[in-house]
């Protein structure tokens, strides 16, 4: 089998890191990337996946009549020139990465004639807008794979029925023995300017308003209070819109308002989220309904303890009291409770360093997710039997 990942955007986050992993375990089929030249491209080159470069396009969700407009000119566009390329590419399937991707592939169905699966990594907007992209759904995608049972909620929608499956994000399970271990937090912490001998609590992700990273600040701000010697890593970087830089901004404002410039540092962006964990104490999470929550499984596949939000795909992952905590999203003051009590009772620590670990093992390996996507594409080609036969053999004609 021949796949076409198809990612409208070159740059790289959470979504784009799970494709080039699902692309490199899988086993019987060949992947094929293609997307705008930037980041994402040259990370699969890194990996030795096969990429083919496309034209940029950039689009948003909008309540704006006027941008939306626009916007979908765009992407009819975008579709068009993809579909050209697709009619030539001789693959068999297109697995778009996004909903945009997915609407751009799967408009032009008719021409290229290729199945097209959508991976849903976001719960979709309410209303109108939400409606319409479920029908095009159903229309053009013979397959939606959602990354938690939050999103697949959130897809519910009889143009859809009978189209959604649920493939967890998985993670390259990595282990370093304890030697390796020392070495990663040794230089971690010295780079990032932090004490050994210091607490660390991690976030780890996109730089935006809805992943509250500011509520991590405040709570932490109360351990300070406390004369705790800890210290607050904020990893991440505002990208894609104006108003997450905007809130970037918003944050340190925040770190100087509490005096707290020595003890939380902002790291940018870092590749090494495996290491980040390594060398920090414990993973926070304070997302506003994170869809999934991959850092999640990062942190505890190297047995760090998560203290995270109760909603979106997090329940899925956590399960309270015994693998982490979950508090509800907003409150800091039971936020800064679960903080407390793993810092403090080294029984609990142990406890979810030993249970995060297995749990990881068991339910969100990147082989188990990648395993699960080809038997969708091996039944959606199995399908349609004859034909899937024909492209084969004119392939071989050719």
């Amino acid at each position: 089998m021949k796949i076409a990942f198809y990612n409208h955007t070159s740059a790289v986050s959470g979504a784009e890191i799970s494709l080039l992993l699902t692309a490199k375990y899988l086993t019987e089929a060949h992947p094929i990337i293609f997307a705008p030249e930037g980041e994402l491209l040259q990370k699969a080159r890194n990996l030795g996946i096969e990429i083919v470069a496309l034209p940029s396009f950039r689009a948003r969700m909008t309540r704006n009549p006027f941008l939306l407009v626009v916007y979908m000119i765009g992407m009819l566009w975008a579709g068009w020139k993809l579909a050209l390329l697709m009619k030539k590419s001789r693959v068999d399937l297109i697995h778009a990465n996004s909903i945009r991707a997915g609407i751009m592939a799967g408009l032009f169905g008719w021409y290229h004639r290729l199945p097209v699966v959508w991976h849903i990594r976001d719960i979709p907007p309410q209303g109108f807008i939400g409606n319409l992209i479920k029908r095009l759904g159903g229309s053009t995608a013979k397959a939606l794979i959602c990354i938690s049972e939050s999103v697949l909620q959130s897809m519910d929608h009889p143009s859809v029925a009978g189209q959604c499956r649920l493939v967890h994000n998985g993670v390259e399970l990595k282990s370093f023995h304890n030697e390796e271990r020392e070495r990663i937090n040794d230089r971690i912490r010295s780079e990032l300017q932090t004490p050994q001998e210091a607490r660390v609590l991690a976030i780890i992700g996109q730089i935006a308003p809805w992943k509250r990273q500011e509520d991590a600040i405040e709570a932490f701000a109360g351990l300070i209070h406390e004369e705790r010697n800890v210290v607050l890593w904020i990893v991440g970087e505002a990208k894609f819109r104006p108003e997450n830089e905007r809130y970037l901004e918003r944050l340190k404002e925040m770190v100087k308002a509490f005096n707290l410039e020595d003890k939380v540092i902002f790291t940018g962006f870092r590749e090494d989220v495996l290491e980040i964990c390594c060398a920090a104490d414990l993973l926070l999470l304070c997302s506003d309904h994170e869809p999934f929550g991959r850092v999640i499984i990062e942190a505890m596949s190297q047995g760090v303890p998560v203290v995270g939000t109760r909603g979106g795909g997090v329940p899925e992952i956590i399960e309270h009291g015994m693998s982490g905590f979950m508090y509800e999203i907003g409150n800091i003051d039971e936020l800064a409770l679960y903080i407390r009590q793993v810092l403090d009772d080294q029984v609990i620590w142990s406890l979810f360093s030993q249970n995060g670990q297995e749990r990881a093992r068991e339910m969100f390996s990147i082989k188990q997710t990648s395993h699960k996507v080809q038997q969708i594409y091996k039944e959606l080609l199995a399908r349609p039997g004859v034909e899937f036969k024909e492209r084969q053999q004119a392939k071989e004609i050719v």
